[in-house]
């Protein structure tokens, strides 16, 4: 097992020959698996089936007529058990994360559509005569996903309505109680794209990656439920866990993977260095 396997399982999506686009109007948004496309059916005022496309039906034709009538329907599908649980977190749905959104969709609903979802994930480390040492956070054991699952120290999706800054300051005051001024010192250092497959689901997501410089006195602590603890780790011990488990869910393992390069913990001298690099971006 190798930085190259969890990448490899992080972006593990070839050709999208089992899934149908998905348009809003002329535009595509997303990717629907063919297995699931029938489940959309008996939502004919909604979704438009066909063989070759799944189109949002006529006449939902703006922003707010999109979003009232798709919001049901997926309600619905909700009730059926084709989501992993309601979050009451609307994204947004357009072609790229500063174009235009052109509807919106529940947070769980969307790797069911293909559409590209996007999210901050925030380093938490501490430097000192040692070197570095990292703040890794575990999944709440009821966590609708990847429960149990290692974690960077603070992560969240980036929902409709707040800036990438504003949802850095609001998760990691919800999952470590960072102080707003501490959380605000919060680095942007980059971006991770990778498209998933898991469960006829295609996620092509995006992840906006921070660093947080922690005082060496700073302990997180959790006040959303979604981390049963923390821990307190020497990198190297972090690359260990990475390179050589699973212990990490999926996309954390790589934006672990991305702090390795970036503080140069991963070398040059490492033979799969140059693919492991081209790896991060698709």
């Amino acid at each position: 097992m190798s930085f190259l396997d969890r990448i490899k399982e992080c972006d593990n999506s070839g050709g999208l020959e089992s899934y149908l686009p998905f348009h809003a109007g002329d535009v595509r948004v997303g990717w629907v698996h063919r297995d699931f496309a029938p489940r959309l059916r008996p939502f004919d005022d909604v979704f438009v089936v066909g063989d070759q496309t799944i189109t949002l039906a006529p006449g939902l034709d703006d922003y707010t007529a999109r979003t009232k009538a798709v919001d049901p329907a997926l309600r619905a599908l909700d009730k059926d058990g084709h989501f992993a649980g309601w979050r009451d977190e609307p994204y947004p749905v357009g072609t790229g994360f500063h174009q235009t959104p052109l509807f919106e969709m529940e947070r769980t609903a969307v790797p069911r559509f293909g559409v590209p979802a996007y999210g901050v994930h925030i380093h938490g480390y501490v430097r000192d005569e040692g070197g570095i040492s990292m703040w890794i956070g575990r999944r709440a054991d009821d966590k609708p996903t990847y429960p149990g699952k290692l974690d960077q120290m603070i992560a969240g999706g980036q929902p409709v309505g707040i800036g990438l800054m504003d949802n850095v300051i609001k998760e990691a005051g919800e999952e470590a109680a960072v102080p707003p001024d501490l959380a605000a010192t919060a680095k942007p250092v980059g971006a991770i794209s990778y498209r998933h497959e898991s469960d006829n689901c295609l996620k092509p997501d995006v992840m906006f990656v921070y660093d947080l410089d922690l005082p060496r006195d700073f302990v997180p602590r959790n006040t959303d439920g979604e981390m049963s603890g923390f821990s307190l780790l020497p990198a190297a011990e972090v690359m260990e866990i990475t390179a050589e488990t699973q212990d990490f869910k999926f996309n954390c393992a790589v934006a672990n993977i991305d702090f390795f390069l970036r503080h140069g913990l991963l070398t040059p001298d490492d033979p799969d260095y140059v693919d492991i690099a081209r790896g991060l971006h698709r």
